[in-house]
C-alpha cells in the first residue's frame, strides 16, 4: 500500500535547541559537523550529539563520514527530505491557485471530469488491496486506505442500509473543497472505482456536516 499521508510533525513541535539545530542544517546544504553546531549554538559537543542522535533516530537527519586533515575522521550532518518537510509549506495556496486556474480555463464540468479521472487512477493503484474480499470487508479496506491518505476515517453502522457508512472526521482538501466544491468529485470517484459502486455523499463538512459520510448504493458481493 502506498503511504501518501502527509508528514504530520512541524518544526514547532520541537524544543528550542532542536529547532535551532534543524534550522542551521536547513541553511547549510553542505552539512555541518558537531563542532560547527556546538559553536553556533553555544552548547557542548555532548549536547549536540544527544540532539543529533534523537533526530537521526526519528528520521529527520542523516550523517556522512568526512575525511579529516588531522586526527580522527568526523561526521557531517545533513537535513534529509523528511527533515526539510518539517518547515512551513504553502501547499494550500498553490493548490488553490492551480484549481482556480484550471477552472477558469476549462470550466466547472471539465474540471470535474479531470478530478474524477485523478480519483479513478488513484483507485487503480489501490485496487489489489480489495481483491477476494466481501463488500463489507472492502468497505473496511477503503476506510483503511483513506486513513493512509490522511483521513480520520472509519466505518459506522448505517441506520438506513445493511452496509456500513464510511465516516471521515476530517477532509484533507477542506480548504480547497470549501472554495471549489468540484474537489469532492475526486473522493467520490476514488470510492466508486474502488468499490465498483454508486456512492452517495450523505453528509459533507463543507456543507455544514460534522463529518463526511459516504454510502455504498449498489454492488454485487463477490463472496456471495
Amino acid at each position: 500500500m502506498h503511504r501518501l499521508a502527509m508528514e504530520s510533525s512541524t518544526i514547532n513541535a520541537f524544543g528550542g535547541r532542536q529547532r535551532q539545530l534543524l534550522t542551521l542544517l536547513l541553511e547549510s546544504k553542505k552539512g555541518l559537523g558537531v563542532d560547527d553546531l556546538a559553536d553556533a549554538l553555544k552548547i557542548s559537543r555532548s549536547a549536540v550529539h544527544q540532539h543529533l542522535t534523537a533526530l537521526e533516530r526519528d528520521g529527520y537527519v542523516d550523517k556522512e563520514v568526512r575525511a579529516s586533515s588531522g586526527g580522527r575522521p568526523g561526521n557531517t550532518w545533513y537535513l534529509n527530505e523528511r527533515g526539510v518537510h518539517l518547515f512551513p509549506k504553502q501547499y494550500a495556496l498553490f493548490s488553490d491557485l492551480l484549481i482556480q486556474s484550471l477552472k477558469d480555463k476549462l470550466g466547472s464540468e471539465e474540471l470535474i471530469a479531470m478530478l474524477r479521472n485523478l480519483g479513478e487512477n488513484l483507485a487503480k493503484d489501490q485496487a489489489s488491496n480489495l481483491h477476494g474480499k466481501s463488500v463489507k470487508e472492502q468497505i473496511e479496506s477503503v476506510a483503511e486506505i483513506m486513513r493512509e491518505f490522511g483521513y480520520q476515517a472509519r466505518t459506522v453502522p448505517d441506520p438506513e442500509a445493511e452496509l456500513p457508512l464510511i465516516d471521515a472526521r476530517n477532509c484533507i482538501y477542506h480548504h480547497l473543497a470549501r472554495e471549489h466544491s468540484e474537489v469532492c468529485e475526486l473522493d467520490l470517484a476514488l470510492l466508486s472505482t474502488l468499490l465498483d459502486a454508486d456512492i452517495e455523499h450523505v453528509e459533507c463538512m463543507v456543507r455544514g456536516g460534522s463529518a463526511c459520510r459516504f454510502r455504498v448504493l449498489k454492488q454485487t458481493d463477490p463472496a456471495g
